[in-house]
């Protein structure tokens, strides 16, 4: 049991950490500077999600052997390397290509990386709670310093990536080098590589386009906002105080993921638990918020009307997380494609066209919508091909 209570205290700790500076950012920073940080941390986040290409996953999930690990995550890690040189020449067209190390350490490196699933398997819980807690102590000190100290506080979130990887970079190549690789075994793992790698698109597609639309409004605010910085300044405000009510579903769930891969039909006492805990917590939030922006942050005052409509939206989220776990437990990967997918086209059509009418209140409708659909969706295939 101590296991788990550390290794669920290291993600804690790294998102109380997250969550420490980006309330301290906003106190200290102009909106624009603020909300071109938020900018970055988001572009950041979306490469890695696409860069990973899923492989944490399936570190976690097929290797056996310590061998299989080990060869997995050279590979992975190999794989990751070319693909963000091929992807570079985008980011050059797109004036973005300083982005490219940033993206590249989070894929490898961070806490949702290939290295800590790497290290949960191929070491233990203990030693990957270690990992992830000075990981995300180095990480986010680094960046609260830099707001503090440098001219540019808003590249904070892009600097830190290029003070840590060549530490962790030259960790990581004294690890393989020592374990003394061969060409022969490369070979043969490489081989299966590709073919579990070709069988799981599916999942790497889905799992995007689920990230993506969660990423749209900010993607939208960027490309057609008159006053950009400031907009996403304000939205993100709102949204990451609205975002601690997905905490709530994702421990419930986690901690219970045994009782519902051996039993479905518990999910729907778990469900109503769900319920219970995330409208007790949405009110707080909704209290919390007209505190701060009363007492320490009145320049995102005027966005108490975003806030709520997003809160609403998170509500629809948080009650959507244990219906798409049972989803992927009960294997139905096409059904999530599709449902993903509809969900990321979706948005990006009704923000766009809210946005172009009602400005920042019509992104945050577009994200209601979006989440309402998305649970309802869920909602029905649950109940048709798992609680049947």
């Amino acid at each position: 049991m101590k296991k788990y209570v550390l290794y669920g205290s290291s993600i804690l700790f790294g998102r109380g950490l997250e969550y420490i500076v980006l309330l301290i950012a906003p106190l200290y920073l102009a909106k624009e500077n603020y909300g071109e940080l938020e900018f970055y941390k988001k572009v950041i986040e979306l490469g890695a999600a696409v860069v990973t290409f899923g492989l944490p996953t399936l570190i976690l999930s097929y290797p056996k052997s310590l061998e299989s690990k080990k060869y997995f995550t050279f590979i992975s890690f190999l794989f990751i390397t070319l693909l963000s040189i091929f992807l570079s020449p985008f980011f050059i067209v797109f004036q973005y290509f300083y982005l490219i190390i940033p993206i590249y350490f989070h894929s490898i490196f961070f806490n949702n990386g290939i290295i800590p699933s790497f290290i949960l398997t191929y070491k233990n819980s203990n030693i990957a709670s270690l990992y992830k807690i000075t990981v995300s102590a180095l990480f986010y000190v680094i960046v609260l310093i830099t707001i503090f100290v440098s001219e540019k506080p808003q590249f904070s979130f892009v600097n830190v990536n290029y003070i840590l990887i060549p530490i962790f970079i030259s960790c990581c190549v004294w690890f393989f080098i020592k374990e003394k690789i061969l060409k022969k075994k490369l070979l043969k793992y490489w081989s299966l590589f590709k073919k579990l790698l070709a069988s799981s698109f599916t999942i790497v597609i889905s799992n995007f386009a689920n990230m993506m639309f969660l990423y749209t409004d900010i993607m939208i605010i960027k490309l057609l906002s008159s006053n950009a910085n400031a907009d996403i300044a304000d939205y993100s405000f709102s949204l990451n105080i609205a975002n601690a009510l997905i905490l709530v579903p994702l421990t419930l769930v986690q901690v219970d993921i045994e009782k519902l891969k051996s039993n479905s039909i518990y999910g729907v006492s778990l469900n109503k638990k769900i319920s219970v805990s995330v409208i007790f917590l949405a009110a707080l939030l909704a209290t919390l918020f007209v505190i701060l922006t009363n007492i320490w942050f009145e320049n995102y005052k005027s966005a108490i009307i975003v806030f709520y409509i997003i809160l609403i939206a998170k509500i629809f989220q948080s009650f959507s997380v244990l219906y798409g776990a049972q989803i992927i437990i009960n294997k139905l990967f096409r059904e999530n494609l599709i449902i993903n997918t509809i969900s990321l086209l979706f948005n990006l059509c009704i923000s766009y066209f809210l946005f172009i009418k009602i400005g920042l209140i019509g992104v945050a409708l577009g994200s209601l919508s979006t989440l309402l659909i998305r649970y309802l969706m869920l909602i029905y295939l649950t109940k048709k091909k798992v609680w049947f």
